[in-house]
């Protein structure tokens, strides 16, 4: 379980990351492209909202384990 969590909480954290590069380079055209922009987000909220449940299973593991 505590594997678990830490996996969750290091790749949800590393997509949140890439998420916010490809929107960045979405935003950075002229036009500004929407494709990129939407996976963009996407990938932040889904690397987000994994980064969350790893770092709340990890707070209900006890101590000992």
């Amino acid at each position: 379980m505590a594997e678990i969590s830490r996996i969750l909480t290091a790749g949800g954290l590393v997509v949140a990351s890439c998420g916010l590069v490809i929107f960045g380079i979405g935003a950075a055209f002229v036009e500004p492209s929407s494709f990129e922009m939407n996976v963009g987000t996407i990938l932040m909220v889904i690397g987000v909202i994994a980064a969350a449940i790893g770092i709340l299973m990890s707070k209900r593991i006890p101590e000992g384990e």
